[in-house]
């Protein structure tokens, strides 16, 4: 059984909406469809979630891409944080009562415009923050890579500091489920909507084999 639990963020925690960031973007003047995905972003949009590029870099390369020229910072930044919608009551709920028998952590391919909003916003329950979901938070803008790049899980099971078998990670990608095994992990697909809150009872104890 593992003693730690892995949670991925976007999918799995947070409910997306790719169609509302793009008509947010589309309002600019801007299409982002070739750049965005549920699993992972492309071009400018990546380097923001690598850490590699810095949110007024990511405006400007938005404004060379074609927006509208009066299109102001927090325009572009507000239309890219539609993409995430929220962190549904029950699931914070639950997370809390997993907490009680698992060490919990997250590992998100994001960046500082999303993980604002989860601490700002979605993680603000009933007088709680994001540290009282959480014992560790791994996020890829800070690490400088993003899943499924095998790094990334590197430094996780590093940080850690326990053998990797002891981790279970939930994701919604079988991709960066199938890297996170190959690291050791158990991992199990994770699918988006909060399906995962079955693999648990209601004590928030793991039940699956």
């Amino acid at each position: 059984m593992p003693t730690i639990i892995l949670f991925d963020f976007g999918g799995v925690l947070v409910d997306l909406d790719k169609q509302r960031c793009l008509e947010a973007f589309a309002a600019l003047g801007f299409d982002a469809s070739p750049y965005l995905s549920a699993f992972g972003q492309k071009g400018v949009f990546e380097g923001v979630e690598t850490g590699q590029t810095t949110l007024d870099d990511f405006c400007q390369a938005i404004r060379q891409l074609g927006i509208q020229p009066e299109a102001t910072d927090e325009d572009i930044l507000k239309a890219w944080g539609t993409f995430l919608v929220g962190v549904p009551a029950n699931r914070l709920e639950l997370l809390l009562r997993i907490k009680q028998h698992y060490r919990t952590a997250v590992l998100s391919n994001t960046n500082e415009v999303h993980w604002g909003l989860a601490k700002d916003d979605y993680f603000r329950y009933q007088g709680r923050h994001v540290d009282d979901f959480f014992q560790d938070i791994f996020l890829s803008y800070e690490l400088g890579v993003c899943k499924p790049d095998v790094r990334i899980f590197e430094q996780v099971i590093e940080r850690l500091g326990l053998p990797p078998a002891d981790i279970l990670f939930l994701d919604d990608s079988e991709r960066n489920c199938e890297v996170a095994r190959q690291c050791g992990m158990q991992a199990r697909i994770a699918p988006a909507g909060g399906e995962w809150m079955s693999y648990f009872d209601e004590e928030g104890r793991y039940i699956l084999p």
